[in-house]
């Protein structure tokens, strides 16, 4: 049934998605090419939406794979890597067109930015109505994403990304520990973390990915899906101007955020390399995951600002007092 589920799914949003296109390449629409995506785009997201909620769906009570591999065990399961590999791709589109979008706009103005003319030079052989096409597709694929994660988290019975309750001071210290000292210190100050103390290994995600990466990554997911909807939703509903100038901005503001949490995962990932294999395999290394998860665990001890020496006169400030 679950087998059959999905090719219904994939079945109805081909058949949406041909309808679309035919519609839109009759010529019976008097509409220019970059109208005519629009519709083709919002009349696509239901089956996008769809077709993720019911692969999601089939992932969450199916097949549940093994563990352990001989001296492998597995992160992430099958359909975790290929959704990373679909979001990534919709990511590398989505993004830079998006962007592009908007940063055209700023450098068509009577004076652009120095060196904005160059980049409105480079691009302008390639009409407008392209890098919103790429836009829609590489949107299609993160809502698809969206939805597929979505449907599987709310089945699964596997929270291990989220901080249990009761446990956010733990789980936020080791997320200190793990950035650089300057702004684990500032983050440590206000809410009177224990920089100082031994944290339990973390199993099986680390400290940084619970109480940071995945809240931040539900959060722009969550905005970008939000604020885009809406977007398209004008072309058949009637948006207050409000509300769409909101939508329009947050949207930006979520592209944005996404480039650095993109940037930020590559930074952390790349700097442990088992956890960037898992990502893209699945399986790590049992001996090269404890290790990273070791020091974590263990990180170079924390010293305290530095006090004065006990000889020190009174009155004599040290180079780290105001």
């Amino acid at each position: 049934m679950r087998w059959l589920l999905v090719l219904a799914g994939i079945a109805i949003a081909a058949a949406g998605g041909y309808v679309s296109l035919a519609q839109a390449g009759s010529g019976a629409q008097p509409w220019d090419p970059e109208l005519s995506d629009n519709f083709v785009f919002m009349r696509a997201l239901p089956f996008a939406l769809g077709l993720g909620a019911v692969v999601g769906l089939f992932r969450a009570g199916g097949w549940k794979p093994a563990v352990r591999r001989g001296d492998q065990i597995r992160r992430f399961s099958p359909g975790t890597v290929i959704g990373h590999w679909i979001a990534t791709i919709g990511f590398v589109i989505a993004l830079p067109t998006g962007l592009w979008q908007y940063l055209g706009g700023i450098l068509s103005q009577d004076v652009p930015a120095p060196g904005g003319q160059l980049l409105l030079d480079l691009f302008h052989p390639v009409p407008l109505y392209w890098f919103y096409r790429l836009h829609y597709i590489g949107a299609a694929f993160v809502l698809f994403s969206v939805a597929n994660f979505g449907a599987y988290w709310w089945v699964n019975r596997d929270r291990a990304l989220l901080v249990p309750r009761g446990e956010w001071r733990l789980h936020l210290t080791g997320f200190a520990l793990e950035v650089p000292r300057m702004f684990g210190a500032r983050l440590a100050a206000p809410l009177k973390l224990d920089l100082t103390q031994r944290l339990p290994q973390p199993r099986p995600f680390t400290y940084y990915e619970t109480a940071f990466s995945f809240p931040t990554w539900t959060f722009a997911l969550a905005l970008i899906t939000i604020t885009g909807l809406l977007k398209a939703m004008r072309y058949i509903y009637p948006i207050p101007g409000p509300v769409l100038y909101w939508a329009s901005t947050l949207h930006v503001a979520a592209m944005l955020l996404l480039v650095l949490k993109v940037l930020d995962h590559l930074r952390y990932t790349l700097a442990r390399w088992p956890l960037m294999v898992a990502m893209t395999r699945g399986w790590v290394s049992e001996g090269a995951l404890r290790g990273v998860l070791d020091t974590i665990a263990r990180p170079e001890p924390w010293h305290p600002e530095p006090t004065l020496p006990a000889s020190a006169p009174a009155g004599v400030a040290g180079g780290s007092e105001r």
